[in-house]
């Protein structure tokens, strides 16, 4: 599925100059269609020519250079009659108008067949718009928190990030150091840590060396490090 470009419609170009100056730009929703747009300017539009799926925004990044990405993700579930997809729409609250179509793209001879639902194909995709925001400070979207999920770049990032999960990195640093019992005292089996290496110490034969090593058994050796 490809868009030649998501461009302004007239009231996307007021409302973002509006929040050059300090109005709040909230996206509210995605949405698509099957409408042909034929000889009509985008910049006329107030609405898909023929909407056929509201989307929930579940995720918004503003990137550098004055741009924003909203996205969200649509299934063919609640889809009766199959079509043609080749509107893609991005709607914003306007203070003086209420919602609107901010930004509007269509694929024209490229749509992407969306099944119904009564078929044997099941069929989830993700949508984003990376769209012009300027300098705009007060960047916002209403999103359903139920539809949110992690993406694969927020599993890498939280992956490698030193500070995650620190109570399970110090589980896992304790099950990986065995804990030698001194010679004359022992640890409840109650209290022992599940999965954890013990020792016991029971006796000490001189293997003869100064290097610090206690014999735990003829064969094996502990070095203690006080």
């Amino acid at each position: 599925m490809a868009f030649g470009s998501v461009d302004f419609t007239t009231r996307g170009k007021v409302l973002q100059s509006k929040a050059q100056v300090g109005t709040k730009l909230n996206f509210t929703k995605l949405a698509i269609g099957d409408g042909e747009l034929g000889s009509q300017s985008i910049l006329e539009l107030t609405d898909l020519k023929s909407k056929k799926l509201d989307i929930p925004i579940s995720n918004i990044k503003v990137l550098t250079g004055g741009i924003a990405s909203i996205g969200g993700t649509f299934t063919n579930q609640d889809i009766d009659t199959g079509f043609y997809w080749r509107e893609l729409g991005l709607y914003a609250t306007d203070p003086d108008l209420g919602e609107i179509l901010y930004c509007y793209g269509n694929a024209g001879a490229l749509a992407e067949y969306i099944p119904s639902s009564g078929g044997s194909q099941i069929l989830e995709k993700f949508v984003a718009i990376e769209t012009i925001i300027g300098n705009a400070i007060n960047v916002s979207a209403t999103i359903n928190q139920s539809l949110v999920y992690a993406t694969i770049e927020d599993i890498e990032n939280h992956n490698i990030n030193p500070v995650a999960h620190p109570e399970l990195i110090n589980q896992i640093k304790n099950l990986s150091s065995p804990y030698v019992i001194p010679e004359g005292s022992d640890i409840p089996i109650q209290d022992r840590v599940k999965g954890k290496m013990y020792f016991k110490v029971t006796s000490r034969q001189s293997g003869g060396s100064s290097n610090g090593i206690i014999k735990v058994s003829p064969n094996m050796g502990i070095e203690i490090k006080e």
